[in-house]
């Protein structure tokens, strides 16, 4: 099988058509089909478990639900979203017993265990894998068998203690919409359990590790063997990071965030350009109650006269901030309304929070324009109308006084910009960030695909990002410019020529010790002790181990009190200006 599988991806041709889907497994209701007609177009199933035995004694050979209901609850086929896997035990627990099932087909377990039985509809498939984590009870962390110890021994009968189900898709495409995103559409049950996380994560073709949110059926009532259907959005530039347009490689890596789930199933795992269900973000609306936060669909947030973050983005915690908003009005006159953030920021207003119209003077309002910043918490670019102070306060570029934005989210990509010595150096940013550092942007691609500048060799550079304290990494030309970058990226750290961001051995940590600064300890690398003025630091230290002296008298800065610092008072001996 393996060799028919490589010499299908040696021969492939790349279809004409624009990219709608591709398919990890099948869509046959978890080998269940209906769930109605067993050994009649579809397959002889089980009529028990392990325990009860395959005679069907309990159930009265159909397939019936945790409360003894037939499992195909709408009587389509096949088995989906609402409908419930069957409750083979018959038992009234609703944990650690024995509903496992292993329906899986010759197609899902194509190439090894992991599975390479792939649909695609618009592109073609090089090595996708995970069907085989489809049709099958799966137990990631082996807690539904107490750590696998208790669990059945035939090995056909579930997946038990294999870690999360993993889903990778990697494929090629000669036509897509590049100004849409891409949604991961699975359908899944979770059964023993009270419900399922609601996040995935996923890695990118540059290994980007993201958790976002997923968009799921309602389970709040934890309905056991529950069938739900679930999307979440995805940027199409984390799956073609160097879209240009004609044949072009996809690639993500998908995971399913549920550690304390005893059993999970999945019927099929897809990336498509259509959500399975309409996916969620956050809702800033006004109801008799006043102004509130929270996740729903983009028509529900319509439908209550709300205004839409976009899909995928969460709502933070409380309410909106109320307070004052100064609106310029068609004919250039100022008006003051008290309203929500949200409102203010989409009728272009300038926000003054927690203030009554009556100490807010909108004619001596400062002037506004437009500002590209990051939504803190997520990679978003966004772009708002606000004061350039406002901006400022956001770590965000602003265009000028009077600037209109002509869009909401800014694009992602590298940008290669001049640095002091006139050499080029290349971020992974967004397109405004480019535009401020007066650089040439690439959309969709990364700095190991844009060489900058001359033909010299590539190497990733490690620094601190002041705005989040994280510790980043950038690709530049040499270890020149990497020691060059501007004041915003702090501390780099070359990693040599050839390396990049994303190689395993490259992490761009660094090591934290203790370090004396004005009599305190703080926990920081060296270099950060250094230009803070700090003394003694200390790798092999924390600072409850540590008493940094109290050096007030040390005049000349040099860690020690002593006769210089008395000689240096003397010498500024005098009244003061």
């Amino acid at each position: 099988m393996l060799t028919t599988i490589a010499l299908a991806t040696a021969m492939h041709a790349v279809p004409a058509q624009a990219f709608n889907f591709i398919r990890i497994g099948d869509v046959d209701g978890f080998g269940y089909v209906t769930g109605t007609t067993p050994c009649a177009g579809e397959p002889c199933w089980n009529f028990g478990s392990w325990q009860t035995g395959l005679n069907g004694s309990c159930s009265g050979f159909q397939l019936l639900n945790a409360v003894g209901s037939p499992v195909n609850v709408d009587g389509l086929d096949p088995l989906g979203g609402g409908d419930y896997l069957p409750d083979l035990d018959c038992s009234a627990e609703t944990r650690y017993d024995s509903d496992e099932f292993d329906l899986r087909s010759a197609y899902e377990l194509s190439g090894g265990p992991y599975g390479y039985g792939t649909q695609v509809n618009g592109a073609t498939n090089f090595s996708s894998s995970g069907s085989g984590w489809t049709d099958v009870a799966v137990c990631g962390t082996g807690v539904g068998w107490f750590d696998c110890i208790y669990a059945p021994l035939s090995p056909h009968d579930y997946v038990c203690g294999a870690g999360q189900a993993i889903f990778i898709f990697d494929f090629e495409v000669s036509s897509a919409d590049s100004t849409q995103p891409l949604y991961v559409n699975a359908i899944f049950a979770d059964y023993d359990v009270d419900s399922a996380s609601d996040i995935l994560r996923y890695t990118t073709s540059s290994g980007t590790v993201i958790n976002t949110t997923i968009a799921t059926q309602d389970n709040s009532a934890g309905e056991d063997g529950l069938i739900q259907e679930a999307t979440a959005v995805i940027p199409f530039a984390d799956v073609f990071p160097n879209w240009s347009g004609g044949d072009q490689t996809g690639y993500l890596k998908v995971e399913f965030l549920m550690p304390d789930e005893p059993f999970v199933a999945y019927d099929y795992v897809e990336l498509s350009i259509s959500p399975l269900i309409e996916p969620e973000g956050c809702c800033c609306y006004q109801d008799a109650s006043g102004w509130h936060y929270l996740e729903m669909t983009e028509s529900k947030c319509d439908d209550a006269g709300g205004y839409y973050a976009g899909d995928g983005i969460p709502c933070g915690d409380g309410a909106p901030v109320m307070g004052a908003c100064c609106i310029t009005e068609h004919d250039g006159t100022l008006t003051c309304i008290e309203t929500a953030d949200c409102d203010c920021d989409v009728q272009g207003g300038v926000f003054y929070p927690n203030a009554p119209c009556t100490q807010v003077p909108c004619d001596d309002q400062d002037p506004v324009g437009c500002c590209c910043f990051q939504k803190p918490g997520s990679s978003f670019w966004m772009f708002a109308v606000m004061s350039q102070s406002d901006c400022l306060g956001y770590g965000g570029y602003y265009a000028g006084d009077g600037t209109e934005c002509d869009a909401e989210i800014s694009p992602l990509g590298a940008c290669c910009f001049p640095l002091a010595d006139g050499s080029l150096a290349c971020i992974e940013t967004s397109e405004c960030e480019c535009d401020f550092q007066v650089g040439t942007f690439y959309v969709g691609q990364t700095c190991h695909d844009v060489p900058c500048g001359p033909n010299e060799e590539l190497g990733a550079c490690c620094y601190i990002d002041l705005e989040t304290g994280c510790y980043e990494c950038i690709l530049t030309v040499n270890e020149d410019e990497c020691l060059a970058l501007p004041k915003q990226y702090q501390f780099p750290q070359w990693q040599g020529a050839n390396t990049t961001c994303v190689d395993p051995d490259i992490t761009c940590c660094r090591q934290l010790g203790a370090c004396c600064i004005d009599g305190e300890c703080a926990m920081t690398i060296v270099e950060a002790c250094e230009q803070a003025g700090g003394t003694s630091w200390n790798g092999s230290m924390v600072c409850a181990d540590v008493t940094c002296p109290d050096c007030t008298g040390d005049v000349n800065g040099d860690g020690t009190v002593n006769i210089f610092d008395l000689l240096a008072v003397i010498g500024n001996w005098g009244s003061c200006p």
